[in-house]
């Protein structure tokens, strides 16, 4: 009679790095994809950044709110083009959630709306700390 054993492990790559990250909701709203949104703030109620990108994957551009309990930011994503919020700074005045919670967003654009259940990371992990909120 034989034995089989199967072993399953796992790299020490970049995929377990990304994963030992927090990532973000991921979400579409007609032809707009929202990807890896997530908060990044120093403290529950301080300021902060929002994080992920956005891609329109239509010719023409895609106007988006993205809202919370007491505020809002407006952005446009250019017809297939892309907006990646790393690059570009857009904060909300506060976070709503201490970090390690996640919290709502509501993303809007004339094709309706979802919300976002999103991560509230701080500067604790390396790749988030140059976002955090002056």
């Amino acid at each position: 009679m034989a034995l089989v054993i199967a072993v399953s492990s796992c790299a020490t790559g970049g995929e377990d790095n990304w994963n030992s990250t927090a990532v973000g909701d991921d979400k579409s709203i007609g032809a707009l994809d929202l990807r890896s949104v997530l908060l990044v703030t120093g403290d529950e109620g301080a300021a902060a950044r929002i994080l992920g990108t956005f891609e329109n994957n239509t010719d023409q551009p895609i106007d988006l709110t993205i809202s919370d309990d007491d505020e809002e930011t407006r952005l446009t994503v250019p017809g297939q083009g892309s907006i990646a919020l790393d690059t570009r700074e857009t904060l909300l005045r506060t976070s709503g959630d201490a970090p390690g919670a996640r919290t709502t967003l509501v993303a809007t654009t004339a094709d309706g709306s979802v919300d976002l259940l999103v991560p509230v990371v701080d500067g604790t992990l390396d790749p988030y700390r140059p976002y955090l909120p002056d």
